[in-house]
């Protein structure tokens, strides 16, 4: 059975037909075992079976230490400043 995995260099192939395809880095890779042996050390095996090989990088829940969205909206305190060459509203109403 055919196993996924994800190139680590850019790869030529060859199919059972006996045709030759090229495999982009980074890009998920169905192998059999003799396809493997060749191209072991050019590859990153994955946990799926073929069916699904982007959900699998897509389902990583976010690590502790990585900062959520929300926080990134929080105030830092700074106010902000008007654009040169533009008076702002409270300066047009004083003349």
């Amino acid at each position: 059975m055919a196993k996924v995995y994800i190139a680590n260099t850019p790869l030529i192939l060859e199919n059972e037909q006996g045709g030759q395809f090229r495999v982009e880095v980074g890009e998920a890779v169905e192998l059999t075992a003799e396809q493997y042996e060749s191209v072991a050390a050019h590859v990153t095996p994955t946990l799926t079976t073929g069916e699904e090989p982007d959900a699998q990088q897509n389902d990583t829940p976010p690590s502790e230490d990585t900062p959520s969205d929300d926080t990134g909206n929080a105030p830092t305190g700074e106010v902000e400043k008007p654009k040169r060459g533009k008076k702002s509203a409270a300066a047009e109403g004083a003349e």
